[in-house]
């Protein structure tokens, strides 16, 4: 093989990219003392590279300097895309309820979610979880991976924690430029599975009888605002109407007024020019019902 011919040095050059591990932008440890093993989970080839400060519950490191202390331990796969790491101090108290609440939470804004880790920290002072208590959560947390939600007692007492969250799921890109009203597909949209950080607008997770909202650039994260249902029936196009009455039906033909999707009602115009409201029910297909 050529590999064979090539400078082992070179071939760590070159092959370690390919296969390097990212630092994430957090971490989280048991004690004050940050050891390096939460981020090799290595035991065997473990240092202290930090400390939390007594009353306090996080610190920040530069990702350069990690990367260093690494490289002197023998690990040289790694790579960082930001600038800081945190490590932040877990809880003693068992927040497994509250785990599950908030993992609900994200499961019913996306359905694919794989969640790999949940980390949750008081703001307040709280010697364990009262028996009875609201979870409230701000609307669109679900867009981060990380943020904070309270719990409040019966008797109004609220208690604030910050929480972090480790999440993939499977969104769509485009391929290349799409134009305004183009049906969207597996032709022009690449499915890929995204590390959850921050998104803009909910990311689209399953492509139905869609079509792009606006024009759309290459190589852009799709989300619920770029995207509307398929028109079936487009404004000033004729429609073939259904009128069913009894037990029997009329065909006939008439001019949309409006463009419509699947179950849309929509207003057409008749030969003789009257307006009609009607449920479109296929391409270029719509029904009315007649009044009973």
């Amino acid at each position: 093989m050529i590999f064979t011919k090539l400078p082992l040095l070179f071939l760590l050059t070159f092959l370690t990219p390919l296969f390097a591990r990212e630092l994430k932008k957090e971490y989280f440890t048991p004690t004050n003392e940050i050891h390096l093993l939460v981020i090799t989970k290595d035991a065997k080839n473990d240092a202290v590279i930090g400390t939390i400060e007594k009353n306090r519950y996080l610190k920040r490191i530069r990702s350069k300097d990690i990367l260093r202390i690494l490289r002197e331990h023998g690990y040289h796969d790694f790579k960082a895309r930001h600038s800081y790491v945190t490590f932040l101090k877990t809880s003693p108290l068992n927040l497994l309820p509250l785990k599950e609440k908030l993992k609900h939470h994200y499961e019913e804004n996306y359905k694919a979610i794989t969640i790999e880790e949940v980390h949750i920290i008081p703001k307040n002072h709280i010697e364990r979880l009262p028996k009875n208590y609201t979870f409230k959560i701000q609307k669109n947390t679900h867009l981060k991976s990380n943020g904070t939600f309270s719990i409040i007692t019966p008797k109004k007492k609220q208690f604030f924690f910050t929480f972090y969250i480790d999440a993939t799921l499977p969104v769509y890109f485009t391929k290349r430029k799409i134009a305004r009203g183009e049906v969207l597909s597996q032709r022009n949209l690449q499915k890929k599975t995204l590390r959850l950080e921050r998104f803009r607008a909910q990311p689209l997770q399953e492509l139905n009888t869609l079509q792009a909202k606006h024009h759309l650039n290459a190589k852009k994260l799709v989300t619920l605002r770029d995207v509307e249902k398929l028109d079936l029936v487009r404004r000033g196009e004729f429609v073939s109407v259904i009128l069913k009455e009894g037990g029997f039906e009329i065909d006939m033909d008439a001019k949309a007024l409006q463009a419509g999707g699947l179950n849309d009602i929509i207003l057409i115009q008749n030969k003789h020019g009257k307006k009609l409201r009607a449920k479109v029910v296929g391409k270029n297909l719509v029904e009315i019902q007649a009044p009973k």
